[in-house]
């Protein structure tokens, strides 16, 4: 190195190190400006990196992370409307032959092939079958597992009633009656039935109410006509025994019930041949019935046709030969005789 460098040097030195102690403003300028020089070289080479993301990629705004979205819910199963099947698959369970519908519907019953509402109803008729062969355990069994799977069937609750009827639990009866009306206030037929076992249970106002309620809601309920009747006859209103006589007549001509009840009326009026016409009716329908022929001896009694009278007496005394009131009706007719 020459003599020449090295005096420029020291003569450098020399007035920078005089500036840096005489100059304030000189020193503050050595401070900053290099670090002002590399922080913008730093921002330069930040900006025009490759990446776009200069030195510091963590310094740009990361997207929010979203969890994937939740499966959509599995549709609950939603229960089925009990009547979901047609009513014809029931076809084989209806009938008059009780026990081909009582081996119809434990066929179907046993099948798997009911559904729903229809398998309530397959033993709901098969109940039915039970209770008219009078195997009553068996009725209430079906009728018991009808309602424990459709409980809003008024039907149901009504044929029960009927089997209580029979087994001679009128009280019970009532209750199911009351249910069944509750489910359907105009259905006429378990007032018919609650008018029934009300009279068993020797409540005949109350049975008159229940009955006259129903003929109200339905003016064809035969049934219903002669169970007032017999407390029309028990209270020797002989007049409105006539009129439900004529109704039952009317919708059951071929049954025996409604010619007894107007004979017996047209007796007790002193209309003695008109009485004799209708207990001929009724022992026609059916000649095993006692009263029919007791009834018609009676008549020929008052009208002093003895031979007539005591013909029919003892043919009704051959039905039931412990009957009482025929046996004091022949004694009648002996003392007339005599």
């Amino acid at each position: 190195m020459s003599a020449n460098s090295g005096s420029g040097s020291g003569s450098w030195l020399a007035a920078h190190g005089k500036l840096w102690y005489d100059d304030r403003w000189y020193r503050i300028a050595w401070i900053v400006w290099p670090q002002a020089i590399g922080l913008l070289l730093f921002v330069t080479l930040w900006l025009f990196h490759p990446t776009g993301q200069g030195f510091a990629p963590w310094g740009k705004p990361v997207a929010e992370k979203k969890d994937p979205p939740l499966p959509a819910p599995t549709p609950k199963p939603q229960p089925q409307p009990l009547n979901e099947q047609t009513s014809d698959v029931l076809a084989p369970c209806k009938g008059e032959d009780y026990a081909g519908v009582i081996q119809a519907c434990t066929a179907l019953l046993t099948s798997g092939n009911l559904r729903g509402e229809n398998i309530a109803r397959g033993y709901w008729h098969r109940g039915w079958a039970y209770l008219m062969t009078k195997q009553y355990q068996l009725a209430m069994s079906d009728y018991n597992r009808a309602i424990s799977i459709a409980p809003g069937i008024p039907e149901f609750y009504n044929e029960r009633g009927l089997t209580w009827i029979d087994l001679e639990n009128s009280e019970r009866a009532m209750q199911d009656f009351d249910q069944a009306i509750l489910l359907k206030s105009d259905y006429a037929y378990p007032y018919m039935n609650r008018g029934v076992a009300l009279r068993n249970l020797k409540r005949p106002n109350e049975a008159l109410t229940a009955l006259t309620k129903a003929v109200s809601l339905d003016a064809n309920l035969w049934w219903a006509y002669e169970n007032r009747a017999f407390i029309y006859e028990e209270r020797e209103d002989w007049r409105a025994m006539y009129n439900d006589a004529n109704k039952l007549i009317e919708l059951k001509p071929e049954y025996r019930m409604g010619y007894e009840f107007r004979g017996h009326a047209y007796l007790e009026a002193g209309q003695y041949q008109a009485a004799i016409n209708d207990f001929t009716k009724a022992i026609d329908l059916d000649s095993q019935a006692i009263y029919g022929w007791r009834m018609r001896g009676r008549a020929y009694y008052y009208l002093n046709q003895f031979d007539n009278a005591m013909s029919d007496l003892q043919a009704a005394l051959r039905i039931d030969p412990k009957d009482n009131s025929t046996i004091s009706f022949i004694n009648d007719v002996k003392r007339k005789r005599r």
